[in-house]
């Protein structure tokens, strides 16, 4: 049978165990063969080349595999609204027959497609991977240009069919039919984009909802005296704060992608 050994005789034998090993470490003879060394130094060096001319991801490739992540989830939920859509303006005859009604309902579509890809741009931050994605080959400022592409895509795909299904269900003519759909829709836009680069992530979610529904809010209780602002013989006044604030909206990108610390307050 096996003794059991006190406990002081054990504490004992450990702290006489690590001295001879410390002595032993110490003793031993620092020998550095200058061969091996050189070999490191070579291998060191061919890795650090061999990293250097590593064929970097061409962002169009990073593109295509941002679609299949996140694509499929925003062009479904925008399926979803389409349908929704086209029952709304073929179930709403009153609607139909209003101009004014007509156009209220088109301004409050338009900005509801930009709000369906507002969660998107704070998908990072919902889930806590905005820290591992600042450390990535690709920027923060990458990644959100990718996501505003497939959002892009979207959205133009989602006018597109509601400005064709209104052409079909209502007497509506093209030129003010676009004009009802891109105007709300650039003026979302251009405020949601000004608050993507200059408010933390969490505000800009709050914001821009807020944002997005006062406007639904002011152009649905548009009283009725206001009718004449949203004829067609206004095309041109709408026209061109139409380009005013595609100009707006293309300097507030590039002042996001070139300028603005957004990666920094990504991280707040």
């Amino acid at each position: 049978m096996k003794t059991k050994l006190p406990g002081n005789e054990i504490q004992e034998r450990e702290i006489n165990l690590q001295q001879q090993l410390k002595r032993s470490l110490h003793q031993a003879p620092s020998v550095i063969d200058p061969a091996h060394l050189r070999a490191t130094i070579l291998l060191s060096r061919q890795e650090a080349c061999r990293r250097q001319e590593r064929q970097r991801i061409p962002f169009t490739y990073f593109l295509g595999k941002q679609i299949p992540l996140i694509g499929w989830k925003l062009w479904g939920m925008q399926c979803l609204f389409f349908l929704a859509a086209y029952g709304f303006l073929s179930d709403f005859p009153g609607y139909l027959t209003s101009p004014l009604l007509l156009a209220k309902a088109l301004f409050c579509l338009s900005i509801a497609v930009f709000m369906t890809a507002l969660p998107l741009l704070v998908r990072s931050v919902r889930f806590r991977m905005h820290e591992i994605e600042g450390t990535a080959r690709f920027s923060s400022v990458k990644l959100l240009l990718a996501r505003l592409i497939v959002i892009a895509i979207g959205d133009l795909a989602l006018l597109g069919s509601i400005l064709l299904t209104a052409l079909a269900k209502t007497s509506l003519s093209a030129d003010s039919a676009v004009i009802y759909l891109c105007f709300p829709f650039l003026l979302a836009g251009s405020g949601c984009l000004f608050m993507l680069g200059h408010l933390p992530p969490d505000r800009f979610l709050a914001g821009s909802l807020l944002f997005c529904s006062a406007l639904i809010l002011g152009f649905s209780a548009l009283p009725g005296q206001y009718a004449l602002l949203l004829q067609p013989s206004y095309s041109a006044v709408w026209l061109i704060l139409c380009a005013l604030l595609s100009g707006f909206c293309a300097h507030q990108l590039r002042y996001i992608i070139k300028t603005s610390s957004y990666e920094e307050m990504q991280l707040i």
